[in-house]
Formats: structure tokens, C-alpha cells, sequence
């Protein structure tokens, strides 16, 4: 193509798709588009965003600590858990039912569709075919197979939410995206050939981080003399910060420049303040809160070690966003052996593996590379250079081209 096109990506409304992860992947790929046809527009609803609008949405800034909740025993009853899983797919069933109003003249020399896949939704796939372009699918993992993988079971109807919900739009779309061989797999068993499939992991907009500001971050929370170990994301249970906060127990025993700086929100955040308080580590320990996302690649940088820690193999399916944030900033990361992060780390030399659910390990490894100035830089280089010449997104983009024979 040698004029500017603009890329159309489909998605929910933001009050449907409340997860600022996945919309950050969605403006990861609008950048991409951008860079490489022109323009592309995010549309989500009745309105179309740019990538730095989308991000300009996710992980709002902390407005004061996180208030812990009084508990409900019937929330967390088995049978409200149903209900909910009920509620939320009939609104998803509901969204697909709104039609898609859009002026199709700016997107007429556009080489695909771009959509997200979310149960029922074909609103992109339908763009497409209204276009007479190819239309491309991105799943982060089919619903119900990644419900069930964390034990909820849809008793009644799961049959009609995987066969309309997560096989219909699967089936529709010219091509799948895929960000792991787990998901893949559970791709091929809604009935979807392996010819139509890519694999294509999670990746980030690198030119976020060529602007980071480390420094500034390291100033305003006064670690200039600290050997800093962090760690990005929401606060959940499978994220195994426990065992993060326990191995930095150890550390801080021996090494008195080290402190961690943990960035972000979740329902685990109050608990885990709590126990770090229990540990007598309030000063060794940063809870920085949410940060916009158009900040978090300065937090990053401020990191001189990152850790990625796993309780187990079991279950992990995902191709993790954070890892490949820490490697566009040139972070180097000890990491639990576990699924699409064990294959990047060995591939990359961009870090060190320890087993999964080994404490011992990860205090272990740091305390053997703390000290080892250019062994971590070595690391983070190559880190770096993996993210730029593997995990581009511009890599990604010329797969979907070479798949559907288009020429730029």
C-alpha cells in the first residue's frame, strides 16, 4: 500500500469490557496499525478512539488508598457466583444485538478488520464483510474454557455460550490470533483448523518507552541509593504476590539497599499492605497505587531487577503483558518457569528462571545477581533487544500480511 489507510479495531463499550489490561493490548495494536498503515481507530461502542485516547482511560490515578470491603458470604456463595456468570453473558448477548452505525467511506482502502473476541460479539467480522476486506480475530483465551480453567462451571447453559459464544465468531473470522499454544489448542477444539490460526503473544508500543523517565520516578519515592525490585499489575490472588513479598522478606535481611516497589490496584492490594506491615517492612516496601498508563513506562524504568512470580504450572495459559513492558524498558526479569514466560526468558537471555512456588529460589538469585552491575545490564539489554526485534508489533503485523498475501 503507498498511501495512508486507516485500520478499523472493534471492540465492546468501555462500561462492557471493564478489564484496562485488555484495552491496553487493544491500543498496543492501534499504535501498531498507526505506525505502520497510517491512522487506525478504535471502535468500542458508538465511538471511535485513537491508541492514546484508549490508554488515557486505563488504570486511573489513585485518588486515596484502597477501602477494604465488608465481606458478603452470599457473594462468594457458589450459587451467586452462577448468577453473576448468568447476568454478565446474557449482557454480552445483549451488546452483539446493538447495530454497529458507522461511515464506511474512511476505512474503504482499509487491509482488514481488527476485533477483539468477547462472547457472542461479531460486530468487527461483520465490518469486514461489509468492506470486502479479510477480517482478523485477536483472543486472549475462549470464555468458557478459561472460566472453567478457574472453576466456574456454566451448569445449563454452557453449551450454548461455547458454540455461539466462543465458536461462532471464531468460526466467522478469516483469521485467528492467538497469544499462546494453550490457547491455540482451545482454539482448534471449538472446531477451527490449525491453517487459520497465528500465534502472536502480547506486545507492547515500544516507542512509549523510548521517552521513560526512570529517574523522576526513583527521585520522587527517594530511592536514588536503592537497589530497586519491582512489579506491575492488578492485585490478584493468581498473581502470587505472597510469595513475592515473602522471598523480599529475606532479601531485606541481608541486603539493606533493597526495596520493592509494587505498581498498581486489586482486591488482594489491602491484604497484602497489611501483611507487609505485619513484617515490620512499611519502609522497605512501596505501594505505589494505580498509575495511568501513560506513566507506567517510567515506573518501569525505574526498576533495576524485576520479578515475575508463579505458585504453579497449573492453569497458565497467558501470554503476560507486564513481561513484555519490563523488557521494552530494558529490565531484566527472574521469573517462575511457567508456560509462554519460561520460553521467552530461555529465547531472549533477557533474565533468569527459578522454579515455580520456590521462595528459596527467587531469594536466592537475587542475592546472586544483585551485585552483578554487569551481569544485570547484560541482561537488560538483551531483554530490550528481544522486545524490539521479536516482540514488536510491526513483526505481528507482517504475519497477518503475509497470511493474507498483502502487499505495502
Amino acid at each position: 500500500m503507498t498511501k495512508m489507510v486507516s485500520v478499523p479495531l472493534v471492540a465492546p463499550r468501555f462500561n462492557r469490557l471493564r478489564a484496562d489490561a485488555v484495552w491496553v493490548t487493544i491500543a498496543n495494536w492501534a499504535d501498531g496499525f498507526e505506525d505502520h498503515y497510517g491512522n487506525a481507530e478504535v471502535i468500542a461502542g458508538e465511538s471511535s478512539y485513537s491508541a492514546e485516547e484508549i490508554r488515557a482511560r486505563c488504570f486511573p490515578s489513585d485518588t486515596g488508598k484502597t477501602k477494604k470491603k465488608e465481606p458478603n458470604w452470599f457473594r462468594h456463595t457458589y450459587l451467586a457466583k452462577l448468577f453473576e456468570m448468568f447476568a454478565k453473558d446474557l449482557r454480552w448477548y445483549h451488546e452483539e444485538q446493538k447495530a454497529l452505525s458507522i461511515n464506511l467511506e474512511r476505512f474503504k482502502n482499509a487491509p482488514f478488520v481488527w476485533q477483539h473476541h468477547d462472547l457472542f460479539q461479531t460486530k468487527g467480522l461483520k465490518l469486514a464483510k461489509r468492506l470486502g476486506v479479510p477480517s482478523v480475530l485477536f483472543v486472549d483465551a475462549p470464555y468458557v474454557w478459561e472460566s472453567k480453567k478457574w472453576g466456574v462451571q456454566r451448569f445449563g447453559w454452557e453449551w450454548f455460550a461455547k458454540s455461539r459464544g466462543d465458536a461462532f465468531p471464531c468460526q466467522k473470522a478469516d483469521l485467528i490470533l492467538v497469544v499462546s499454544e494453550d490457547v491455540k489448542r482451545a482454539v482448534m477444539d471449538l472446531g477451527i483448523p490449525e491453517s487459520r490460526i497465528l500465534i502472536t503473544p502480547c506486545t507492547v508500543s515500544q516507542k512509549m518507552f523510548d521517552g521513560a523517565k526512570g529517574s523522576e520516578v526513583r527521585e520522587t519515592f527517594e530511592l536514588n541509593n536503592n537497589f530497586v525490585i519491582g512489579w506491575v499489575g492488578s492485585f490478584r490472588k493468581f498473581h502470587s504476590l505472597d510469595l513475592l513479598v515473602e522471598a523480599f522478606l529475606d532479601v531485606s535481611s541481608t541486603m539493606s539497599e533493597a526495596k520493592l516497589l509494587l505498581v498498581g490496584d486489586g482486591p488482594e492490594r489491602i491484604r497484602l499492605q497489611e501483611k507487609v506491615e505485619s513484617y515490620g517492612l512499611n519502609n522497605r516496601v512501596i505501594f505505589s497505587g494505580n498509575v495511568p498508563h501513560s506513566e507506567i513506562h517510567s515506573y518501569i524504568s525505574s526498576f533495576d531487577l524485576a520479578v515475575l512470580p508463579s505458585q504453579s504450572k497449573e492453569g497458565f495459559h497467558y501470554s503476560p503483558l507486564k513481561l513484555r513492558e519490563f523488557f521494552a524498558a530494558g529490565v531484566p526479569v527472574i521469573a517462575s518457569a511457567v508456560g509462554d514466560v519460561e520460553t521467552v526468558i530461555k529465547e531472549s537471555n533477557g533474565g533468569w528462571l527459578v522454579p515455580p512456588g520456590s521462595k528459596e529460589s527467587i531469594v536466592e538469585m537475587i542475592k546472586k545477581i544483585q551485585g552483578d552491575r554487569a551481569s544485570i545490564n547484560e541482561a537488560g539489554s538483551k531483554a530490550r533487544s528481544y522486545s524490539i526485534e521479536e516482540m514488536g508489533i510491526s513483526k505481528q503485523i507482517l504475519m497477518i500480511e503475509d497470511y493474507f498475501g498483502i502487499k505495502n
